[in-house]
């Protein structure tokens, strides 16, 4: 009785080891899914980091979910679109002070950076408002077109993970995520123009 103990002891034994194993593999897929690893790593100075509330910087490239939104002029895009250039995407809200008030900042870089291999856009997550709304709230605080883009379907809200607002997405040429950036900051001040400037350098594509 004791020897049959043991043989079930060391069978169940074997048996989660070979769980752990076979989970182990699985978890080790799923990162190799998730992306190439990025090689080439711009550091954010921390004068420009120090302004937000965290900095994420991914080690893989990650290729966001399917969520279509709308542009200014009411086409529809989806983040392979963006492909081809490094694309920085602002998430905010009419309702989000901090959001409103970085805004003209990103306005700026959009301006500096324009054909240069970076596009600044900026979706609006607003339930409440429509688009027309929307364009018209940029418009009386004089605040171009880059940030009339829009989450129509609430898609993006349902399937992309925000902890609040604003948040900003940068995605390499290749329309993956790289970094992540919570809260609002000065997207011109020297820190910012230091950083972007480092990262069209260091691109292939420049």
């Amino acid at each position: 009785m004791t020897l049959s103990k043991q043989k079930l002891m060391k069978h169940l034994s074997l048996l989660g080891l070979a769980f752990i194993v076979v989970l182990g593999f699985q978890a080790y897929q799923s990162y190799q899914n998730r992306g190439e690893l990025i090689t080439r790593q711009i550091e954010v100075p921390d004068n420009f980091a120090r302004q937000f509330n965290r900095v994420i910087k991914k080690n893989r490239a990650e290729i966001l979910p399917l969520t279509p939104f709308m542009t200014p002029t009411g086409d529809k895009l989806d983040w392979s679109d963006l492909a081809g250039q490094y694309t920085l995407v602002n998430f905010w809200a009419t309702w989000c002070p901090p959001c409103v008030i970085e805004l003209p900042s990103l306005d700026k870089l959009q301006k500096r950076y324009e054909g240069k291999g970076l596009e600044v856009i900026a979706i609006s997550l607003d339930t409440m408002q429509g688009h027309d709304q929307i364009q018209k709230f940029l418009k009386n605080r004089n605040i171009g077109d880059f940030a009339a883009y829009f989450d129509v379907d609430r898609i993006i809200q349902k399937e992309i993970y925000m902890r609040g607002l604003p948040t900003t997405y940068l995605l390499d040429n290749k329309g993956q995520l790289i970094y992540v950036f919570e809260g609002d900051a000065d997207w011109v001040s020297p820190g910012a123009i230091q950083f972007f400037d480092d990262l069209l350098e260091s691109s292939p594509s420049s």
